[in-house]
C-alpha cells in the first residue's frame, strides 16, 4: 500500500500526519522549524524526522517513506526558488510543495471562499473568491511578516533598549525584559545579533500579557500591529462580508483585540492546517476525486 504524509511546516515547529489513502489517520510526529527560507537544512531534517515520527506511531517500517506521495505546507515556499532547491532532496516517491497559508485556507474553510489571516512566528495572508486564490505579505521576517510574533519580540526589545537609554519612556514591561537579561544591555544585544524569528517570537506571549494589563509599552506595539493586521486584511478580502478565520499561535491574542467590521466576519475555522495539508494530498494522491484547481494571482 502506498501511503500518504501532510505536513505543516512553519517557523515554529513542524507536523506530519502519515494516512492511508482515503485520509484515515494512522500517526503523527512533531519537531522543529521548517522554514526553509530561514535555514533549509534544519527544515529539511525536520520535515524528515516529523516525517519518521509519524510511521513509527503508527507502528510501521520506515521503509514506508519512500513509497509514500506528500503534500507539503511550509513557511518561505513562496520566496524564490526555494521549492526547487528542496524538492529533490525530499525522501518521498512524489509530494507537491504549497505554503503554509495555503494548507491552512484549505483547513480552515475547507472548498469554501473567505480568507485566513495567520499570525504566529511570521505572518501570512490568503483568500478564496470564485475559484481564485490571492495571498499578500508571508515575505519573511527581514522584511516583512508584519504583525508576527517575532517582528512584535524585537520590536519589544528595541523598545527595551531606547527605554533604558532614557530616549522614551520606560514601563513594567521594559523593566521585566531587562530583568530576564540580567540587567545588562550588552547581554539584550548579544541575544538579537544571533537570535532567529523564532527567539524573537518567544517574547509575543509576555507583550500581550502586559497589554492586557494595560501597559503602556505593550499597549503602543500591541495597538501598531492590531493596524497592520487590519490593514493587510483589508487590502486582501476589502470591506464586504467575505469571511476570514485568524490562524496561528497570536490568533486568540489578536481576535479579542480587532475592531468594527473585522470583529463581527470572523469564523471559527473547520480544521487546522495540518488537516488541510492532508486533505490536498487525499484529493492529489489518494482515493478522493481531484477537484479543479483554483486559479493563483
Amino acid at each position: 500500500m502506498n501511503y500518504l504524509i501532510g505536513i505543516d511546516g512553519g517557523g515554529t515547529s513542524c507536523r506530519a500526519i502519515l494516512a492511508r489513502q482515503d485520509g484515515t489517520r494512522l500517526g503523527e510526529g512533531r519537531t522543529g522549524s521548517a522554514n526553509i527560507v530561514t535555514d533549509m537544512a534544519s527544515a529539511l531534517e525536520n520535515i524528515i524526522d516529523a516525517s519518521l515520527m509519524a510511521v513509527q506511531e503508527a507502528g510501521l517500517s520506515r521503509d514506508i517513506i519512500p513509497q509514500s506521495s506528500a503534500v507539503l505546507g511550509l513557511a518561505g515556499a513562496n520566496i524564490s526558488n526555494r521549492n526547487d532547491l528542496l524538492k529533490p532532496l525530499l525522501p518521498f516517491h512524489a509530494c507537491t510543495i504549497e505554503t503554509d497559508a495555503r494548507i491552512a485556507l484549505q483547513g480552515a474553510l475547507g472548498d469554501n471562499d473567505g480568507a485566513v489571516a495567520i499570525v504566529g512566528t511570521g505572518s501570512n495572508f490568503i483568500a478564496r473568491q470564485n475559484g481564485i486564490i490571492r495571498s499578500i505579505g508571508g515575505w519573511g521576517f527581514a522584511v516583512g511578516d508584519f504583525c508576527s510574533g517575532a517582528r512584535l519580540g524585537r520590536k519589544l526589545l528595541q523598545q527595551v533598549l531606547l527605554a533604558y537609554d532614557r530616549v522614551q519612556e520606560g514601563s513594567e514591561l521594559t523593566t521585566a525584559v531587562m530583568r530576564s537579561f540580567g540587567d545588562s544591555p550588552h547581554t539584550l544585544v548579544e541575544y538579537a545579533q544571533t537570535a532567529k524569528p523564532g527567539d524573537f517570537g518567544t517574547f509575543a506571549p509576555l507583550l500581550f500579557s502586559f497589554a492586557d494589563d494595560n501597559d503602556p509599552t505593550a499597549c503602543a506595539i500591541v495597538d501598531d500591529a492590531v493596524h497592520d493586521l487590519e490593514e493587510n486584511l483589508t487590502t486582501l478580502i476589502g470591506t464586504g462580508d467575505l469571511p476570514y478565520c485568524l490562524l496561528g499561535g497570536l490568533a486568540q491574542s489578536y481576535s479579542k483585540r480587532l475592531t468594527g467590521p473585522f470583529a463581527a466576519r470572523q469564523l471559527t475555522p473547520r480544521k487546522n492546517a495540518l488537516e488541510g495539508a492532508m486533505a490536498m494530498a487525499v484529493a492529489r494522491y489518494g482515493t478522493a476525486p481531484i477537484a479543479g484547481e483554483p486559479v493563483h494571482v
